[in-house]
């Protein structure tokens, strides 16, 4: 009687350890698979925005707002499909087209340099959401796939501005939406063979446990190193998709080594650990910038959206710099893209290093916003001095691709009572960035013509 006893007492702990592992790693594979959606649609915005901005920063919206059927191969229509072309062949969006309105809820192809099925020009294009914020100056990502002749897509577009500051036509960018379903099918079964290998070694575990307590906690451990083993693969997925590198195993202690329960937990805390590593390592992947490491367009938005509330609230006190980086049109076209994008590297590590990767973010191709909450106007002095001194020191030392480093800088006040919106305050900045740039670009011609 006494033995059937402990038998029963035995495979009740082990059913209740068997189930509540179960019930466990369910929770947190549902929670990792929709942390997962929500991080890898973000990711994809980003890059989706990073691409069209910067594609729409190199085309001259005078050119294209002029541009006619006649012109399809021409001088200016090619300058533009060349354009776009370089940015397709360097990234892994489908297609990317350039198309301007119409009429009222109408746009059209103008540009569209794919080599196997282009678009007519005049053809008009299927209206999204995102075209149509696009059209009113606002870069923008549609939230769901659109289905046209060409495929089924997510769709990116920004605005591309003429000499006076209008939407003269718009960049648009068609990233493949199988390639994001097969990402989260992919998570989904390995989220399912997990809970699989639990359900088995509970089974397993219920079925062999006859004997001593020793034997069945290390049937358990067998049963979890497999689980364990389920979650390594998980995390070699995500190296292959988003070149994530898991953190090294920790070795069992000489002390914990008898212990079959202390070894079980440290493993089943193991296994917390990386997928807590893995969800915060996707959190940040959304909120800084990939080339410069900064933070991004979308942690300063939310930023921004924090500094609204504050100003609503009566308890706001910031400082705004807008940095843009001057001749790296120029750049790109003379040494290469490589070079651009070392250039503003070099600018957002001073920005950094003065300011802090925190307060940093890159909102453009080559421009960047800086928020310092709090400052004085003394400290402020100080550090736009040190961004200064630090763009003469990069430019008094040789650079493997030879090129320099100049800078426009605009700085704002938020104005209690005066400003009633981050934008106002941003606006001031910008305005005073742009008329250092036109200074820059004043003193370099006249330098140029011998004055």
């Amino acid at each position: 009687m006494t033995g059937r006893k402990n038998v029963s007492l035995t495979t009740r702990l082990v059913v209740t350890v068997g189930l509540i592992l179960l019930a466990a790693n369910i929770v947190l594979g549902l929670v990792t698979l929709d942390q997962t959606k929500g991080v890898m649609r973000t990711l994809i915005n980003k890059n989706m925005l990073d691409i069209t901005d910067s594609a729409a920063g190199f085309i001259d919206g005078d050119a294209m707002a002029a541009l006619t059927a006649e012109d399809v191969g021409g001088e200016a229509w090619t300058r533009i499909a060349d354009a776009l072309t370089v940015f397709q062949k360097n990234s892994d969006v489908r297609f990317i087209y350039a198309v301007r309105q119409a009429g009222e809820g109408s746009y059209i192809f103008v540009v569209d340099p794919d080599p196997e099925e282009p678009a007519d020009f005049g053809e008009e294009i299927v209206l999204t959401p995102g075209l149509v914020a696009a059209g009113n100056g606002v870069p923008t990502v549609d939230d769901a796939p659109m289905a046209d002749r060409w495929g089924n897509f997510y769709s990116a577009f920004s605005p591309v501005f003429d000499s006076n500051g209008h939407v003269a036509g718009i960049v648009g960018i068609d990233f493949d939406a199988e390639w994001y379903d097969d990402q989260v099918r992919r998570h989904t079964l390995s989220i399912g063979v997990i809970s699989l290998a639990s359900v088995v070694f509970a089974g397993v575990a219920v079925f062999l446990i006859t004997s001593s307590v020793r034997r069945r906690f290390k049937e358990l451990d067998a049963g979890l190193s497999m689980l364990s083993a389920n979650v390594d693969r998980l995390m070699d997925e995500a190296v292959t998709i988003s070149g994530y590198a898991p953190r090294a195993a920790p070795t069992v202690s000489a002390e914990l080594s008898g212990d079959e329960l202390a070894v079980l937990g440290r493993k089943i805390h193991d296994m917390q650990d990386d997928m807590v590593a893995y969800l915060d390592y996707l959190r940040r992947q959304a909120h800084y910038d990939a080339l410069t490491h900064v933070r991004n367009s979308t942690a300063y938005h939310e930023d921004v959206d924090r500094l609204e509330a504050m100003i609503a609230g009566g308890g706001a006190s910031f400082y705004v710099v807008v940095y843009d980086l001057n001749s790296l049109k120029e750049i790109n076209d003379n040494d290469g893209h490589q070079s651009g994008d070392f250039i503003i590297k070099a600018a957002a590590d001073i920005l950094a290093g003065v300011f802090g990767t925190e307060r940093t973010y890159r909102i453009g191709g080559d421009e960047f916003a800086v928020i310092c909450e709090g400052a004085t106007e003394a400290e402020m002095a100080e550090k736009l001095e040190a961004v200064d001194a630090a763009v003469r020191g990069f430019n008094a030392v040789e650079n493997p691709h030879h090129v320099r480093l100049a800078v426009s800088r605009g700085l704002a006040q938020y104005e209690p009572g005066t400003d009633a919106s981050y934008k106002q305050v941003f606006a001031r900045a910008d305005g005073m960035m742009y008329v250092d740039k036109r200074q820059y670009y004043e003193t370099v011609g006249n330098r140029r013509r011998g004055r």
